[in-house]
């Protein structure tokens, strides 16, 4: 018994030693420029993101989509498989115990080798019953680290397709959201024009009252029916922008197109724009953008498989060992004679094949290497998307600034305009021009606040999300 478990001391002691391959170390994000170029606010993202689902119609519609898209089902599905397969691989790392039961009819050919060099036996059994129990076991003894490193691999692994299933969520919400504000936008736009249409079809009813009592020229009223015309060819394409603003959330939410547009038929306002969020370094990028740390563990998994790969160069030792009963007599084959059994270490070295295992080796560290480039390229992406996002913010913001004081001033052009008819010292073709200018004023602010909530949900997304999930 005792060399028996001084032999397992051994083996558990030898499987604790350092694994081959190189060991993988987290970035820390030197290199990376100490901040941004474009300065952020001082809200959270989760409170800056929280104030655009102020809107429930929105927040119904994310929740839809997390619940019924089959994009994102199928990444959940994927992180649940990799996480079954990483299972098995650790269940491998360690013993392997079965149970065998056989029972047999068996026929031995007289002239077999078997029988080549005996001598001849007249009443020679050739036919008998055999029956067997026992147990078969074995176990790895992981000297260099080759079950290890498998476990590593496989743990990376499914770790990256958590971290790509969170990237999908977060695209997922950030595309309901935007396309959402796209119908909103659309739908607020086409209001606005109806609205500028029947002032210019009064316009035009004025102008050709004033021309038949020749109070105005004939080229006043066609160069207004020209105008007029060219604003209404404009109307359908609003009406389009609606429509696949509509038929992109159907698919997204997994709607059936009816249900949403019955939805989404009462017209809501925009919501107010938010300052940006806060942004922080540009080294946070590492640990808060889903698709840059499944990036960081896809080089982890890269590393692992060189690891695998080295480890094979090497000898494998395992402990093999059975255990039972065998016997040609059902009735003995308990008995104590019947028992047999066998325990010992297996060596297996590769003599003939290093340049095939070298090659290997060779193979895994330029996908290393790869891993590294994509991660590194991963960060570069990541840096430019919020760099882009914030600066088309700032310069929306820019712009519907100068917009909202043009239309301030547009706004008392048009009261003066009104108190001047009301004193007789202008027409109402004045008032209707004035207001038809106010009202495309206001078209122009409405496309600078899409913008701006536009390149916000961008900023949102491009800094890692940072709401929870549900």
């Amino acid at each position: 018994m005792k060399p028996r478990l001084s032999l397992l001391c051994l083996a558990l002691s030898l499987s604790a030693c350092s694994a081959v391959g190189p060991d993988f170390r987290r970035p820390d994000g030197a290199g990376l420029p100490a901040q941004y170029l474009e300065p952020g606010g001082g809200q959270s993202v989760s409170a800056v993101w929280q104030q655009l689902l102020a809107d429930p119609v929105l927040a119904d519609l994310q929740q839809a989509a997390l619940r019924d898209n089959p994009d994102f089902a199928v990444a959940l599905l994927r992180v649940q498989q990799a996480r079954a397969d990483q299972a098995v691989q650790d269940a491998g790392s360690g013993p392997s115990v079965g149970l065998t039961a056989q029972n047999s009819q068996d026929r031995i050919s007289r002239n077999s080798e078997l029988f080549a060099n005996a001598p001849p036996v007249g009443n020679l059994r050739t036919r008998f019953s055999n029956s067997q129990i026992g147990f078969d076991a074995s176990w790895e003894i992981d000297l260099f680290g080759h079950q290890r490193r498998l476990s590593e691999a496989a743990l990376a692994r499914t770790e990256a397709l958590q971290e790509r299933a969170q990237d999908a969520r977060l695209s997922l919400l950030a595309e309901v959201a935007r396309q959402y504000l796209a119908l909103r936008l659309a739908q607020q736009r086409g209001r606005l024009a109806q609205a500028q249409l029947d002032d210019l079809d009064s316009e035009v009813a004025i102008t050709r009252i004033a021309v038949e009592h020749g109070e105005l020229a004939r080229s006043d009223l066609q160069r207004l029916l020209a105008q007029r015309d060219n604003f209404a060819a404009g109307l359908p394409n609003l009406a389009q922008a609606e429509r696949q603003a509509l038929a992109a959330l159907s698919t997204l939410c997994a709607m059936a197109g009816a249900e949403l547009q019955r939805r989404l038929a009462e017209t809501w306002p925009l919501p107010e724009v938010p300052p940006p969020p806060a942004t922080g370094l540009p080294a946070d990028l590492l640990r808060q953008r889903p698709d840059v740390r499944a990036a960081e563990r896809d080089w982890a998994a890269a590393s692992a498989d060189v690891g695998v790969a080295t480890a094979l160069q090497y000898p494998q030792v395992s402990l093999v060992g059975h255990g039972g009963w065998q016997s040609v007599s059902q009735g003995a084959l308990l008995d104590p004679a019947s028992r047999d059994w066998s325990f010992g270490p297996s060596l297996s070295l590769p003599l003939f094949n290093s340049d095939r295992l070298a090659g290997q080796v060779r193979s895994r560290e330029a996908a290393l290497k790869a891993a590294e480039v994509s991660y590194r390229k991963a960060v570069q992406a990541a840096l430019a998307d919020v760099e882009v996002a914030l600066s088309r913010m700032a310069q929306s913001e820019h712009r519907r600034g100068q917009l909202l004081r043009s239309q301030a001033e547009q706004a008392e052009l048009l009261r003066l305009t009104e108190l001047q008819l009301q004193a007789g010292d202008s027409s109402r073709l004045n008032v209707l021009e004035a207001r038809r200018s106010l009202n495309s004023q206001q078209d122009q602010v409405l496309q600078a606040q899409g913008e701006s909530l536009t390149a916000l949900v961008a900023i949102c997304k491009s800094l890692g999300g940072g709401w929870a999930a549900p």
